[in-house]
């Protein structure tokens, strides 16, 4: 059966892109980069991390047929992670050039959120619940 998640894949057309993206604006540790894949770790928790597959490898791996290489995606699927504060956050990563699509917001629950893009448009969610 299967007992953790070892990475969130994403595909993607440019690798190393994505990868300069993740490290250098995100802050994520970078820990493998090939033409094809790269792989990088989040915090320092050792949980998940990120796993950058090229659409053109995959395609050979699997078939074009399946991931269709040359096609837009989609955006129905997102990642969401908390963080201490989502408005300096959305403040800290735009000086470093992070393209957000929604700014921060406020639910009816109280949940502050914001949405970035990564370059090949992967969204994420951003959010904390301000304390009381």
């Amino acid at each position: 059966m299967i007992d953790h998640v070892n990475a969130y894949a994403l595909t993607v057309r440019d690798v190393k892109g994505c990868a300069e993206f993740y490290r250098d604006r995100l802050g994520f540790k970078l820990q493998e980069l090939q033409d094809d894949f790269a792989y990088l770790t989040i915090g320092e928790k050792g949980g998940p991390g990120v796993a950058l597959v090229s659409a053109k490898g995959l395609a050979l791996e699997l078939s074009e047929e399946r991931i269709r290489p040359v096609e837009n995606v989609l955006h129905r699927n997102y990642f969401a992670v908390f963080l201490e504060d989502a408005d300096r956050a959305y403040e800290e990563l735009g000086r470093k050039g992070v393209r957000f699509v929604q700014p921060p917001a406020t639910r009816s629950d109280g949940q502050r959120y914001a949405f970035f893009e990564d370059p090949e448009g992967n969204l994420w969610e951003i959010s904390h619940f301000p304390k009381a």
